[in-house]
């Protein structure tokens, strides 16, 4: 029993020692893509105040919107068919459907969004076009439409897009960095 403690010990001290540990790079795995959101009509009534939060995960009750996301170049981890993470061999893509949260930020309720996508399995996705049905803030059931525009980070420790354009009904909108969270981007989009 002895031999075998020891040459775990071993192994584990060889495996805490290693380049990989001792000199690690911290390339991220994922790029994410952090989409806060503010609604609202040419008076500035907010629009996404009130709408229904699942009480479990606070996020919007999946009932109430539909979204989709297509990116720019073909992905092996993101199927622009089913706007979703093609299925595997025991894997259930529906998890992973784009979903909604609601923060309140500079007195406004805010629709949020994190998208994520492997870094080695896509390239780099620098166009984003969301497509939204939500009654409750567009009060149709038509789906709205809006691309984004965003830089990439080339350093291994940052791993959030930065979105510096937006393009909506006819209108080019540039978002803003969050006070608190400077790597998500925040918009307000005017409904007419």
């Amino acid at each position: 029993m002895k031999p075998l403690n020891i040459i775990g010990f071993l192994a584990l001290m060889m495996n805490f020692s290693s380049c990989n540990l001792l000199f690690s790079h911290n390339e991220p795995e994922y790029v994410s893509y952090d989409l806060y959101l503010s609604f609202q009509d040419v008076s500035g009534n907010d629009l996404v105040k009130g709408i229904e939060l699942n009480t479990s995960s606070g996020s919007v009750k999946d009932s109430l919107f539909t979204l989709d996301i297509i990116v720019s170049e073909p992905c092996k981890n993101w199927d622009n068919k089913i706007y979703n993470t093609p299925a595997r061999p025991g894997f259930e893509p529906d998890v992973n459907r784009p979903g909604l949260g609601m923060v309140r930020y500079n007195s406004y309720c805010y629709l949020t969004n994190g998208f994520y996508l492997p870094v080695n399995d896509c390239p780099e996705e620098k166009i984003l076009t969301y497509k939204l049905k939500c009654p409750h803030v567009f009060g149709d059931d038509s789906i709205h439409e809006f691309v984004t525009y965003w830089d990439i980070p080339k350093d291994k420790i940052n791993h959030s897009a930065k979105c510096n354009r937006i393009e909506f009904e006819g209108n080019d909108i540039t978002p803003t960095p969050m006070d608190k969270y400077e790597r998500s981007y925040t918009a307000t989009l005017i409904l007419k």
